[in-house]
């Protein structure tokens, strides 16, 4: 009989860790696990459902003896979650492969998987680089609603990070499209000497969620890149994913540059008129994927109208800051229009209409970063 002590809330936290790379539905049972080893009173917890993985290392206040097993990860997590106790001491009896978990008065058994049926995870790294991912990860949010449905288009369903030259100088780009929009976060004066980001990588959209989910209280970590897959690691968790080719389109050569998009005429209109508008002219609309809207900017007003599939129409009228130096007209998903709108974090939203079917680009700039979003129009 093995025995091993630790606190109740780290070892919550490294199965809540672990828990996003738990498989739920897989044809090997064993990866619904998550593999607990010990060496005295260090403890390493892994769980992996093939694409990725997690590392969470961790203290035990007391142990007897070294441990090896497989855990159900889904009760193990549940049980934690629910004792009351600060400790949490596990028996795991080799002859019958069960843990006994103790907390309290609470106890529980757990009938265990077969350790040695679990999958190898390496934690080696390669070159690693310090990446402040408190800049990075807030910045997600205007990123995921671009990305592509994995199962209509796996290439485009990851966020790009890519080295590209912008006006004499380098910048790191974060990308994201699904071909009807896309996505671009700039990073201003941001470093990161990865020799992969001159091609450029693509972090696959789910993992880049788990990777706010396990870091986002985290200021830095260490990035390395090593037999296709990105390693992350910081204080005592690692996360590791397959990384996916990048096939993305040439995205500069519809957008352009900084310097390009800085000169084009563009209106500024109060982000919370302009979302409460939307809301209103959308009002009838049914259709859960396209709200077809058309947007008309004339002087310092900004009339917006739509048609229902049933026959009604609506309308609406908001002022614009400062207008356009011409009139201008765009038939628009106002869905996509409302979802970038809605991560702007300026009082003001700069909008950029240009004649004929080009899309309309909505611009934030900041310090840190200047984020370019693009819509295709729609004929109406």
């Amino acid at each position: 009989m093995t025995r091993i002590t630790f606190k109740r809330e780290e070892l919550l936290r490294a199965i809540e860790y672990c828990m996003t790379s738990v498989e739920k539905k897989s044809t090997m049972p064993i990866l619904s696990h998550v593999l607990m080893e010990s060496t005295k009173n260090q403890c390493r917890i892994v769980a992996t459902n093939l694409d990725t993985s997690v590392i969470v290392r961790l203290t035990a206040v007391d142990y007897e003896g070294e441990v090896k097993i497989a855990i159900p990860a889904r009760h193990f997590n549940e049980i934690c979650k629910g004792v009351r106790g600060e400790t949490v001491k596990l028996e795991h009896d080799g002859e019958h492969n069960v843990l006994s978990v103790t907390s309290d008065k609470t106890g529980y058994t757990l009938p265990c998987g077969d350790a040695n049926d679990f999958p190898a995870v390496s934690s080696e790294v390669g070159d690693e680089v310090t990446v402040p991912l408190k800049k990075i990860l807030p910045l997600f949010k205007k990123l995921q609603f671009s990305m592509t449905d994995p199962n209509y288009n796996k290439t485009y369903s990851g966020v790009l990070m890519m080295r590209v030259t912008d006006e004499k100088r380098e910048v790191i780009e974060l990308v994201t499209t699904d071909i009807h929009r896309i996505s671009i976060v700039t990073l201003e004066n941001f470093k990161l000497p990865l020799k992969e980001l001159a091609e450029g990588i693509v972090i696959p959209g789910k993992n880049f969620s788990e990777i706010v989910k396990i870091f986002s209280d985290i200021d830095e970590a260490k990035l390395s890149i090593k037999e296709g897959k990105l390693i992350i690691t910081a204080d005592t968790v690692a996360f590791i994913c397959r990384l996916i080719k990048n096939e993305f389109p040439s995205y500069r050569n519809v957008t352009g540059n900084s310097a390009q998009i800085e000169k084009k005429d563009h209106a500024e209109v109060r982000r919370k008129e302009l979302v409460d508008g939307i809301k209103r002219v959308i009002a009838l609309s049914t259709e859960e994927k396209i709200w077809a809207a058309r947007f008309e900017f004339k002087g310092d007003t900004l009339r917006m109208s739509a048609s229902s599939e049933f026959g009604g129409s609506s309308s609406d009228e908001i002022l614009v800051e400062k207008g356009f130096q011409s009139d201008r007209t765009i038939g628009l998903n106002a869905r996509y229009f409302l979802e970038v709108v809605g991560v702007i974090d300026d009082e003001k939203t700069r909008l950029i209409v240009e004649e004929g079917l080009r899309p309309l680009t909505i611009i934030e700039k900041n310090p840190e970063f200047t984020y370019t979003h693009m819509v295709m129009p729609l004929r109406i």
